[in-house]
């Protein structure tokens, strides 16, 4: 098997024990330009700087969307909702994300790789876009010059269809798009059901074209729509017209009307996710023309003119790092620099003379160090503050005591790059800054370590009782969860009766591993990561990384945990958890989510509502994530808590710590709880 190898930055060749007698591996940079005759490679991996801009995943682009390459698995070094971020992906159902693989997954991939390319041009008559992605299915059509009809709903309940008449192309709708359009936005698609009905009476709505030709067609314009992240990196931002007036010279161009009724939908407060909705084209050819109305200066980003900028205060020792945030924060009007400081001491005076409304804190400096500073700050002048420092990786533990001493957020400091790539540093940086201003103070907390602990870090033995158990607790930890999951933790009663508690996070497994050692010597609860398949019990944490799809099921008077494969790790983990956890368990399940993004546990939460279980979310206004907290808020999935303390009062007042046997008669009245 041939191995191409895609360095962004990172120089160290990649060395996989045990395997690389058994495969080719062609590593270099320059293979980030596809050539004009691409070499037979049979799957490509990413190594470097994953982000939008970034030249690694321009140049994955490139392989992926290259007529004789677009069928060459992928994975990606970043989850998938960064690459989301990053542009649309033209996905093959054996593509993979992982920021952090090794020679396990690898093999575990490849693997995988070698079964999906003898079936991948098989397909039952119905199915998830998720097995089999939209590239393989017209692919197999097109190759078996089959007959018929396939029709597509996706995961919004948008219903569209494709007519194939022998591998020819012959009508196609979806939503409000037409033909070609319909077709471009169908390649789009990551999610959905499909079904296939073969010599089905066809729809004939023009001229027939090959399948093949389209695909090519498609997969050029995406990649020419990708060109416009690096105009407005946040799709949420607003948008508005300039005084250019060239957008419109082209009359003769066969979509005009469409183009001009987008160009009128560019008035007053709209953004591009707005637009994506409401324009008459697919996404491709959408974002292609808005790409082109940005480089002829014809639409630009609003500027926003509601309410006072966001007040930072840097504090930093290097004056060359000053300058440079001073720089970055400048380049974004919805920020102001409220004060420089150079070390703690002079950073507890200025925030107590400027009233920041956020602090970015480097963590080595003289006089008075960042953590100190923060241990000040948490107590007498809460602020929130985002730790910007050159040693804050996630499994540090200047990142784990960052968070336990009251920061809302973690970043590393910039790095010289591309300009694309340090482009988007600098938006994200800016971004993160903006997301921990709108936390609430009372989120903001230095998590002490009680007395108890520190006389004795000994961790409370993990046996439990066996038998019937009252609640069983899951904890929905998603992006950006880490300060309130330590909240939660140090929250906890460490009598070692704590109900069956399973926490689902976004973390790696090497992540997850640090944190877990960093834990232990602050808390007296027994915890432990899941590895694989096995049984839990009352009187400990079992924390999941996002590396596998876990599901729950009962044996007995036991909880079980299985894996649903690695295969579906960039499914819905969230979704599948909380489905065979009601399934198993009905009302006696208890979700508390306190972070996260994306649409993962929208479906789960409705089966667990729907059997009688209860689900809590943490008040929006203390994630520093907020999305999915208050999506599944406005809909009604789950109830609002205000603070991770009373999430934690209500864990006790509603599963009994301390009493965790109970008869099977009282589930019924457990049932009817209602929410708060």
């Amino acid at each position: 098997m041939r191995i191409l190898v895609l360095d962004g930055k990172d120089k160290n060749p990649l060395i996989f024990p045990g395997i690389a007698d058994d495969f080719t591996f062609i590593q270099g940079e320059e293979a980030l330009s596809v050539p004009k005759d691409p070499a037979r490679v049979d799957v490509i991996i990413g190594r470097g700087d994953c982000s939008p801009g970034s030249a690694l995943f321009d140049g994955m682009l490139g392989w992926r969307t290259h007529q004789h390459t677009y069928l060459v698995p992928c994975m990606l070094p970043a989850d998938e909702q960064t690459c989301r971020k990053a542009g649309i992906w033209p996905r093959l159902a054996i593509d993979r994300f992982n920021p952090d693989f090794g020679p396990k997954h690898l093999t575990e991939w490849l693997e995988a790789v070698t079964e999906w390319q003898q079936n991948r041009m098989h397909f039952g008559s119905s199915g998830s876009i998720e097995e089999r992605s939209p590239l393989e299915l017209i692919t197999s059509l097109c190759l078996r010059r089959a007959s018929g009809t396939l029709s597509i709903v996706d995961e919004e309940g948008g219903e569209g269809s494709l007519s194939i008449s022998e591998g020819n192309l012959v009508g196609a709708s979806f939503k409000h798009l037409r033909w070609t359009e319909a077709f471009y936005e169908f390649l789009c698609l990551s999610s959905g059901w499909y079904t296939w009905e073969a010599n089905a009476l066809l729809a004939i709505e023009g001229d027939s074209q090959p399948a093949s030709r389209l695909i090519h067609q498609g997969l050029e314009q995406i990649q020419n729509a990708n060109l416009l992240y690096h105009f407005i990196p946040n799709f949420d931002w607003k948008i508005t017209r300039t005084d250019s007036e060239s957008a419109l010279d082209d009359s003769a161009s066969a979509s005009f009307v469409e183009q001009k009724e987008l160009y009128d939908l560019i008035e007053g407060e709209v953004s591009v996710s707005d637009l994506l909705v409401a324009s008459p084209l697919s996404r491709p050819s959408t974002m292609v023309l808005l790409s082109k109305w940005f480089s002829l200066e014809d639409i630009a980003v609003r500027k926003e003119e509601e309410g006072p900028p966001c007040r930072v205060l840097v504090v930093d020792d290097s004056p060359l790092m000053c300058r440079a945030l001073q720089s970055i924060f400048s380049e974004d009007p919805r920020i102001q620099v409220a004060g420089v400081a150079h070390d703690g001491v002079e950073a507890l005076r200025l925030i107590g003379e400027h009233e920041p409304d956020v602090v970015t804190l480097d963590l080595q400096m003289p006089k008075m160090d960042g953590l100190t500073a923060l241990k000040h700050i948490s107590i007498q002048n809460p602020k929130p503050v985002v730790v910007v420092s050159a040693f804050t990786k996630e499994t540090s533990r200047s990142t784990y005591e960052s968070f336990k001493y009251g920061a809302v957020d973690v970043i590393s400091k910039p790095e010289n790059g591309t300009a694309a790539s340090s482009g988007f540093q600098n938006r994200e940086l800016c971004e993160r800054v903006l997301q921990a201003s709108n936390v609430q103070l009372n989120a903001i907390r230095y998590i002490r370590r009680s007395k108890k602990n520190e006389a004795d870090t000994t961790a409370v033995s993990s046996a439990r009782p066996e038998g019937d158990y009252e609640k069983i607790i899951i904890v929905l930890c998603g992006a950006g969860g880490f300060p309130s999951l330590l909240k939660l933790v140090f929250a906890l009663p460490e009598a070692g009766n704590v109900p069956p508690t399973v926490i689902s996070t976004a973390m790696s497994s090497r992540v997850l591993e640090a944190l877990i050692a960093n834990l232990r010597r602050d808390t007296r609860l027994a915890m432990e990561e899941v590895s694989g398949p096995g049984f839990i019990d009352p009187g400990g944490l079992f924390f999941l990384s996002n590396e596998n799809c876990y599901q729950l099921f009962q044996d007995g008077a036991r909880i079980g945990i299985g894996e649903k494969g690695t295969e579906y790790r960039e499914s819905r983990l969230f979704d599948e958890l909380l489905m065979s956890a009601s399934d198993a368990f009905g009302s006696r399940v208890m979700v508390a989510l306190i972070s996260g993004t994306g649409e993962d546990g929208i479906q789960g939460m409705q089966r667990i509502k729907q059997a009688g279980g209860q689900v809590f979310a943490l008040s929006p206004e203390a994630c520093l994530r907020p999305d999915l907290a208050r999506r599944a808020i406005d809909l009604g999935l789950a109830s609002e808590v205000k603070t991770v303390v009373d999430l934690v009062g209500l864990f006790e007042e509603r599963t009994l710590f301390g009493d965790l046997r109970f008869s099977r008669e009282s589930e019924k009245d457990q049932a009817g709880l209602t929410d708060i």
